[in-house]
């Protein structure tokens, strides 16, 4: 059996895009930079967003998400491959974009109508969504581990400049009190 397009038709092509990013407020901070951390004895800590502030920037207040976006695209079948087995012929279809890049799309991917191919790219993208908002929830719940961690490591810090502080206060009114007796 023949192929069920021929080369040189004109074809709508069900695509998307699964690394389409768009900035969006930080779902943890919500766009204001810090979070507040409930300590095992109900002290508030206020830290910066760890999740919005990696890198060297600090926190931005926003995130980068992916999310993959939906389109169809017009293409012209330029050859057709077919692979004959014990269950049948299936027929691949090479497209040439006009960026002069060659594809070959599944046939289930082709339509001759634009909006059959846009309902069938939405799909393919609705899958690539979800499984993107699992691994974004999946980031959420790890992260508060390094706000509490974060949040340990700065009230030592503190603790411990405090000391410092508290030493040297000490050895600055013993250096005046030498200087005013003069030894």
């Amino acid at each position: 059996m023949g192929a069920p397009f021929k080369i040189g038709d004109q074809l709508w092509w069900a695509r998307w895009e699964p690394y389409h990013e768009e900035r969006i407020p930080c779902p943890i901070c919500y766009g204001k930079r810090e979070v507040t951390v409930v300590l095992g004895n109900g002290d508030l800590v206020i830290v910066e967003c760890d999740y919005c502030g990696k890198g060297y920037d600090g926190p931005t207040g926003y995130v980068k998400e992916r999310s993959a976006k939906a389109f169809a695209q017009l293409v012209t079948i330029s050859a057709i491959s077919s692979i004959e087995n014990e269950t049948g012929t299936s027929h691949e279809y090479h497209v040439h974009l006009s960026d002069s890049s060659s594809y070959m799309p599944a046939a289930e991917d082709l339509f001759a109508a634009e909006e059959e191919a846009l309902l069938r790219a939405e799909a393919k993208a609705a899958i690539e969504r979800k499984q993107l908002e699992g691994n974004a929830e999946y980031l959420k719940k790890q992260t508060t581990k390094n706000f509490s961690w974060n949040a340990g490591y700065h009230l030592r810090c503190a603790k411990t400049a405090h000391k410092e502080a508290e030493l040297h206060e000490r050895k600055a009114v013993l250096c005046k009190a030498r200087a005013k007796d003069g030894t």
